[in-house]
């Protein structure tokens, strides 16, 4: 009876066990199953100017470049889909697909303002595809992101503001799907869904 009861209770343990590892540690768990698939070359360089190959998109605005390294677009912002401090805002799924669509696989260039990488070790980039797209600046003008001033990497501010004036005045992505607030400091953010 104590072997029967001693299995029961390993049984019982190893059941909760998984339980709380999928409840808790699902992203964590996501996030090492999605490096997994990817092949990263680590050997290649990054430099600004040269054509590096992405090899996947993490959200609407970063990017995770075929070496493994993580890039962030400068000058623009896109709802939050994965950051564990935030729910999930409106219209982050959308802006990730589009992000993907445009450089997933794809070489891209890029190019620094003043910083080369931000608090979180990423490098920061105005990104082009080899036709010439600015992809920061066609993110918000499609209404995917909104232009985010940060000093000092601020030089095409202008250039992504006029773009999303350009997206609020046609009704585009999140200005006629979410609801936009504008906080402290002046960053703007949609809804959460």
């Amino acid at each position: 009876m104590k072997k029967v009861y001693a299995i029961g209770s390993v049984i019982i343990f190893v059941v909760l066990a998984v339980f709380l590892f999928d409840h808790k540690n699902v992203g964590g768990f996501k996030a090492q199953l999605a490096k997994v698939s990817v092949h990263y070359n680590q050997s290649v360089k990054v430099e600004y100017g040269k054509a590096i190959k992405v090899a996947k998109v993490v959200d609407g605005d970063t990017i995770q470049l075929v070496n493994g390294e993580y890039l962030r677009y400068i000058g623009i912002d896109t709802p939050e889909e994965f950051d564990p401090r935030k729910p999930v805002q409106c219209y982050a799924k959308e802006a990730a697909d589009r992000n993907k669509a445009l450089v997933e696989g794809k070489d891209i260039i890029f190019y620094n303002d003043v910083s080369v990488h931000d608090k979180y070790g990423r490098w920061l980039g105005f990104v082009y595809l080899a036709d010439g797209t600015f992809v920061n600046k066609e993110l918000v003008l499609e209404g995917y992101a909104f232009s985010y001033p940060y000093k000092p990497d601020n030089y095409k501010q202008s250039e992504f503001d006029n773009a999303e004036t350009k997206a609020q005045q046609s009704n585009l992505g999140i200005w006629s799907h979410c609801d936009v607030n504008v906080l402290k400091g002046g960053r703007k953010q949609t809804n959460n869904i």
